[in-house]
């Protein structure tokens, strides 16, 4: 068999650096910090060297994926809690628009035209 047959398959899973810093990302978000600031101090407090948009994606992918866990996570899934619950289930019920007025429009009886006049 050739060397590639005998290799492992698959291999270690991709962890994100910032995993670990996610309640500190989530915190400095509620406290409405902006992605370069909350680059800036993962890099002052964390000594983790990131642009803006990684944390704003790893984010942005955890709570997409905190909505849905995955199927073999499913025992697993205490911790992660929707982001934001069905939000057609917690908004109140909308009024209905009012129909429009009945218009004043009656449709002729086809029996009642006379059709023995003559037009000119």
């Amino acid at each position: 068999m050739t060397e590639t047959a005998h290799q492992k398959r698959g291999g270690k899973p991709f962890h994100s650096i910032l995993e670990p810093h996610y309640d500190f990302i989530r915190e400095l978000r509620q406290r409405r910090k902006t992605w370069q600031e909350i680059a800036d101090l993962l890099l002052s407090e964390k000594g983790i060297r990131v642009t803006f948009h990684a944390p704003y994606l790893f984010y942005r992918r955890r709570l997409k994926r905190a909505t849905k866990p995955h199927w073999e996570d499913a025992e697993n899934n205490s911790e992660f809690q929707p982001a934001r619950p069905n939000a057609a289930a917690s908004r109140p019920q909308a009024r209905q628009s009012p129909l429009p007025k009945p218009s004043p429009f009656t449709r002729p009886n086809i029996k009642n035209i006379n059709t023995d006049q003559e037009f000119t």
